[in-house]
């Protein structure tokens, strides 16, 4: 969002606060859907008093940034700021008030939309499982009999978290204002995507499904029912689940993960072997179908692709709009110089 200036002049480079601003527009968006679809169907939200600190945390280290953005225009502190590189920390924090917002705001949409009570498909998961050889119960109990195996895909599964925060924060405050935004993009166009598909074509779990005798596992998904059945009016943001099948959003954030930090090699490819481990993780650790899997790779290449050609369109917009500018601004000067000299 902040705009970054040079050392000698002081002046912006480039700017991302117009993807900013259209990244609150589809939080806005999101969220006016979640108020109007809460009030029509007498569901409510609880918000833990951690999640309203966490906020007000959120609240003083943006106003800290828009402070310290406005010491940068007082000339005695000017170079200091960009020594210290205020820019790309202020700019890092903004995208992440926006990102923490989006996913929470996203978090409540994806549980109306469950409780639409669309007819299951699991069956037709399970058949296409079965014509490529794919025997769920027979993987799920081999890696449940091999420690090692299920501690090494439980820890890449959990890893998905911990890269949502450690991804944006590298882009940020290395610099890559570009990268930063279409990583944001990335995740808001896959989770669009995600409902799309997931609401009219729901699939329980297959740990709910094969009725595993894993608690923890069973406990991931047990919104799901009572969502669907009605009983459930009252969502708490604490412990949200995870509860779409179809596609894997897993195995999209994985394929996402390791694309946005292409440009950084000495993290790209932990990244790659970590987010391939999380990909090998989703059926036996995240409940689901080798086609929800599979389904999960096509929907990270749509995503990819869609954002691509639209920051690409936005790009070649852009060009334009400045060409014109420009080339209005060159006559303008020949117009005013030949005046002159006629005088």
């Amino acid at each position: 969002m902040f705009e970054k200036p040079t050392l000698s002049t002081g002046k912006p480079q480039s700017s991302n606060r117009k993807r900013y601003f259209y990244g609150w527009a589809i939080v806005g968006i999101v969220l006016l859907v979640d108020v109007l679809w809460l009030q029509l169907g007498r569901y409510s939200v609880v918000f833990p008093d951690e999640l309203k600190v966490k906020g007000n945390v959120l609240l003083a280290v943006m106003c800290g940034c828009a402070v310290l953005y406005g010491i940068q225009h007082i000339p005695r502190y000017r170079q200091i700021c960009l020594k210290l590189r205020y820019y790309e920390v202020a700019n890092t924090v903004a995208w992440f008030v926006l990102l923490i917002v989006f996913i929470r705001a996203t978090s409540i949409l994806f549980y109306l939309c469950i409780t639409t009570d669309m007819p299951l498909v699991e069956n037709n998961l399970l058949r296409f499982d079965q014509i490529v050889g794919f025997d769920w119960p027979a993987v799920y109990g081999w890696v449940q009999s091999h420690p090692a195996v299920r501690q090494i895909l439980g820890f890449a599964y959990a890893s998905g978290f911990w890269q949502l925060v450690a991804i944006p924060a590298a882009l940020g405050l290395s610099g890559r204002r570009e990268d930063l935004s279409m990583f944001f993009f990335l995740l808001a166009l896959s989770s669009i995507y995600l409902l799309v598909v997931s609401t009219p074509f729901p699939a329980t779990s297959a740990f709910e499904h094969f009725r595993v005798s894993d608690t923890d596992a069973l406990s991931s998904v047990s919104d799901f029912p009572v969502l669907r059945n009605g009983s459930m009016r009252t969502f708490d943001l604490q412990r949200t689940q995870g509860l779409v099948s179809l596609p894997s959003f897993h195995t999209a954030l994985a394929v996402i993960f390791a694309y946005s930090l292409r440009r950084i090699r000495f993290l790209f490819w932990p990244a790659v072997i970590l987010d391939v481990l999380m990909i090998a993780s989703t059926p036996t650790q995240g409940g689901h179908y080798l086609a929800d899997v599979l389904a999960g790779l096509g929907l990270s290449a749509l995503t990819i692709v869609s954002v691509t050609i639209l920051l690409d369109r936005e790009a070649v917009v852009q060009v334009k709009v400045s060409t014109r500018i420009a080339r209005h601004a060159t006559d303008l000067f020949a117009a005013l110089n030949d005046r002159l000299r006629r005088s």
